[in-house]
């Protein structure tokens, strides 16, 4: 189910079907600890998972990030209702399956959508259209003929999803709509130097000249709700059992570096991982300057889906 916590101090779920575990949870901002701009959805029932970070100020960010999660959920339901009358399976899959683009496709859809809501709906609740907010989400679709799954999956703006694979380094599914890539696609930086800015952890890590581009790197370039229609990625990718799967906000992703995300999501338990992302990087927002660049107050979400063994 979609969740918005502001007055709650933490909002924390689990949940599972045959094949995967769902562990979500999220805070707000101790500097505005009575409303939290992150929503996410962890439904094992669905096999959805997402995560947004409303932008736009405090009440119009809240706003924006609980229509988004409650119209995706809501229509991505109705996209289930719809596949069963036409495949007996739902949405078990086979590895070669001729309708992956097809739901690829309703994925884009149900974020249009959301999109939409939020300019029409969202305005008039907020009362100004300066409200949007990122997106990151993914549909498990179980294989019929392996005992992974298909995982589709979708992006706006600079929430992220990862993949840990046993035994492999932690490999980052989404580019962020954000400062840094603009910065690579414009050729001023390598993917190199980009991902060793987003990575820094002390001053003395970067020139001065890039120490502005990690401070401006939280700034996106598109969004849900945002001035102009956004470029919704889609992409897929097979998950096998054993494999983890993480939805984050910038919460998660600014205040810990991928070494560090990589090792919690290894040593967590399946149903408390998220818990412990988030409370890592809540103590990493307090930690003061001169320990680290990195530290930053945010709401922080992290929904993590484990594929069983």
């Amino acid at each position: 189910m979609p969740h918005a916590r502001g007055r709650r101090r933490q909002a924390s779920v689990a949940s599972e079907s045959s094949r995967f575990v769902f562990s979500a949870c999220s805070i707000p901002c101790e500097r505005h600890p009575e409303h939290n701009e992150d929503s996410f959805i962890s439904d094992a029932s669905t096999g959805l998972a997402a995560v947004f970070d409303g932008v736009g100020g405090s009440a119009a960010g809240e706003i924006a990030a609980r229509i988004a999660a409650r119209c995706t959920h809501q229509g991505w339901k109705t996209v289930m209702r719809r596949l069963q009358q036409h495949y007996p399976s739902g949405l078990l899959l086979d590895q070669q399956g001729d309708h992956h683009q097809e739901l690829g496709r309703y994925l884009r859809e149900v974020l249009e959508e959301a999109d939409e809501l939020i300019r029409t709906e969202g305005a008039q609740l907020a009362g100004t259209d300066d409200l949007a907010t990122t997106v990151a989400l993914g549909v498990f679709c179980p294989l019929s003929n392996a005992p992974g799954a298909l995982l589709l999956y979708a992006h706006v703006g600079d929430s992220r999803i990862y993949l840990l694979r046993p035994g492999e380094p932690l490999r980052r599914l989404t580019t962020d709509d954000g400062l840094l890539g603009k910065l690579v696609e414009n050729k001023v930086l390598k993917d190199s130097d980009a991902l060793r800015i987003d990575q820094a952890m002390r001053f003395e890590d970067l020139s001065d000249l890039e120490l502005n581009y990690f401070r401006w790197r939280g700034g996106i370039t598109q969004a849900l709700g945002g001035p102009l229609a956004p470029t919704i990625h889609v992409d897929q990718t097979t998950i096998a059992p054993g494999d983890r799967v993480l939805f984050c906000t910038d919460g998660i992703h600014d205040n810990l570096t991928d070494e560090e995300i990589a090792a919690l999501l290894k040593a967590g338990p399946r149903s408390s991982v998220a818990r412990l992302l988030v409370e890592r990087s809540l103590q990493r927002s307090r930690e003061e300057r001169h320990m680290t660049i990195r530290a930053k107050p945010d709401d922080i979400t992290a929904v993590v889906v484990t594929c069983r063994f």
